[in-house]
């Protein structure tokens, strides 16, 4: 359990005035369909607002990296890492799978759209010189065949202090091709001139390339900037800026660092010296980006090492985790580990009773940011929607039973539904606010009636029985222009599920472009009524040549110019995207997301297979997957429902 004190943005309400979340991402998805029909589903969506999984297979990795912070390591010293827990540690890395790797790397992998991360990828930092510590680590990352990134203080080095490395010693790990440099950049805290940070970075960064010759790419300040300094963070990233380096690590809360974060605030795990080799591990699997359920009944009291606690306490007593203000606080918040950049999912929490004071739950929750969040307060189950002004709308609300209270929150693209005991708050989806596409898994409780809390004063708690939280795939259904009713029912039936409705209205074949005539326009009032992207189906048959390529994205942008298209579904076999029509799609998605539509793009599993619907035809599901094994698994025809 990691403790963080920021203030908590999940702001209480008084229950008496309540008011009315370069390269198009390829997510590979299950064969949702017949033998022949397609098989995947790829979401084009821009870098800064995406969060969607990407498709991960055994050997590597396109998401996130996870970075370490070692502080001293000594045979003796009694407040160091012991050697043995260190090698201990290591040793358990490799034998995990873990790949260390280099700021080069990650850099390659984040400007690339073909340089992925090797499986399970693991930066190893050093947060100053120590001679024992580098002497340990070096001998030990040479045998397991690893590299470290040691951050540096030049002007401690020109001192020739014996507790540091020499600049000699420093020289052969640069040339050993096992150690990368990085500018300490604030090592005794923030400096109380903050104007000079920026020239010291630059000042360092220029002394440890003439001296080692090799190339300077990071620094970091490893202590949170002071309370009065609010400028601290601009000047920081203005100071890499200047320096000439893209990243920088930071005092933060443990976590992934995924590829769209900003470069200047790369985050890393403290390692403490009392892990060993298990919960090393284990801590590292719970900040990883979470690809699998979570479903914990809270028997143990490791089962709180996957939460993140910003504010307050949890504890886990008699198979229930409880969750408490401490004193003087109004409010306490935890949010599950890995769960950042969630989107699409599905969170069910059981109580074991009513809770004392306020107690909610949220998807997609971020700092400062739209959310929606489900809870308890006063005896009433309250669905609730935050917006970007801070202000609370309530959606509905309902009596609370008094046992028996379980609350499930799901949501799927654009909305948002609540359930009380298996039974859904409201006859349809809500539609999110704007900015509310991604964040974590949290959890909070509030005082009565949000006020601080006095000495001796009863504290705001939930004691929670059960908690499962399962990430879920953006899904589509192809469905014919003018549905039979057997299509019409199977896409009410799947409705909470699906993220897009695409008919198919367009097709590319003999180089000409052909258009539906028929088509049932209920189609897009049945999407907009259940808050789901409306994007119609083009078929591109395989036989097209790649001079038809400009002609064919000058067609696509005129009809995805209808104002009613939320974007287009390109439906293409499965060689046409490893082969001459890649950069045809890379360039369509950029011409698409400058319109602010998306792109999504179907391929089919058989290159021979036309593809047609017609009125008699069912409705296709076609799922992203992400390597989940809980992912949605709804197929047709049934008998295919056990196909992997």
């Amino acid at each position: 359990m990691t403790a963080f004190k920021n203030p908590i943005e999940m702001q209480p309400i008084h229950v008496s005035h309540w008011k009315n979340l370069g390269w198009w991402l390829l997510l590979i998805s299950v064969l949702l369909a017949a033998h022949e029909l397609p098989k995947y589903m790829v979401n084009f969506s821009l870098p800064d607002t995406s969060a969607n999984t990407t498709k991960v297979t055994g050997t590597e990795e396109n998401e996130a990296f996870l970075a370490l912070v070692f502080g001293k390591v000594s045979a003796s010293h009694a407040l160091a890492i012991p050697a043995k827990a260190f090698t201990d540690q290591l040793n358990a890395l490799k034998q995990s799978g873990y790949s260390s790797v280099r700021l080069a790397q990650i850099q390659r992998w984040r400007e690339s759209d073909v340089a992925p991360l090797p499986k399970k990828p693991i930066l190893l930092t050093f947060e100053e010189a120590n001679r024992e510590t580098l002497e340990i680590a070096d001998q030990l990352l040479l045998s397991l065949g690893m590299t470290g990134l040691v951050f540096v203080d030049t002007d401690l080095l020109d001192q020739a202090n014996i507790n540091l490395v020499s600049w000699h010693k420093l020289e052969l790990m640069a040339r050993s091709g096992r150690w990368e440099v990085g500018v300490s950049g604030c090592p005794n805290g923030v400096s109380s001139n903050l104007a000079e940070l920026p020239q010291r970075i630059i000042r360092q960064r220029n002394l440890l390339e003439h001296r080692l010759q090799i190339p300077v790419l990071t620094a970091d300040c490893s202590r949170s900037w002071d309370a009065g300094q609010n400028d601290g963070a601009s000047v920081w990233s203005d100071g890499l800026h200047l320096a000439g380096l893209r990243t920088g690590f930071v005092a933060a809360p443990f976590g992934a660092n995924y590829r769209t974060d900003p470069e200047a605030s790369l985050r890393r795990i403290r390692v403490s010296k009392t892990w060993g080799p298990a919960d090393f591990l284990t801590q590292l699997a719970n900040h990883a980006p979470r690809r699998e359920a979570y479903m914990e009944t809270f028997q143990s009291s490791q089962s709180v090492s996957a939460w993140v606690v910003d504010t307050g306490e949890i504890a886990v007593d008699n198979g229930h985790l409880r969750i408490s203000t401490s004193d003087a606080e109004k409010g306490a918040l935890m949010m599950l580990s890995g769960t950042e950049k969630w989107q699409d999912a599905e969170v069910e929490v059981q109580l074991s009773k009513q809770p004392e004071g306020q107690f909610w739950l949220s998807l997609r929750y971020g700092t400062k940011q739209p959310s929606v969040r489900l809870g308890i307060a006063e005896g009433q189950i309250i669905l609730q929607e935050h917006d970007r002004n801070g202000v609370y709308r309530q959606l509905a609300s309902q009596a609370s039973p008094t046992a028996d209270i379980t609350l499930k929150l799901r949501m799927v693209g654009s909305r948002a539904i609540a359930y009380l005991n298996g039974q859904a708050l409201l006859a349809r989806p809500i539609a999110l606010p704007e900015g509310a596409d991604h964040g974590a898994f949290a959890l909070a409780v509030w005082t009565k009636d949000g006020a601080a809390e006095t000495i001796g004063a009863s504290q705001a708690s939930a004691e929670i029985v059960k908690v499962s939280a399962i990430p879920l795939f953006p899904k589509s259904a192809i469905i014919a222009a003018s549905p039979s009713v057997q299509a019409w029912n199977q896409l009410r039936q799947h409705s909470e599920e699906l993220t897009t409705v695409s008919p198919y209205y367009f097709t590319w074949q003999g180089s000409q472009a052909q258009a539906s005539a028929n088509n049932d326009n209920t189609l897009e009032i049945f999407a907009r009524f259940h808050h789901l992207r409306f994007s119609p189906a083009l078929f591109i048959d395989s036989d097209s040549p790649s001079s038809d390529q400009a002609k064919l994205t000058e067609q696509a942008l005129i009809w995805l110019s209808n104002p009613s298209f939320d974007g287009l579904n390109i439906v293409i076999n499965d060689a046409m995207a490893k082969d001459r029509w890649r950069t045809f799609l890379n360039e369509l998605n950029q011409r698409v997301s400058q319109t602010g539509k998306s792109l999504t793009v179907t391929l089919l599993e058989n290159t021979s297979q036309a593809f047609a619907l017609s009125t008699h035809d069912p409705l296709l599901l076609v799922a992203a997957n992400g390597d989940l094994p809980t992912g949605p698994r709804l197929l047709y025809p049934p008998r295919l429902a056990q196909r992997n």
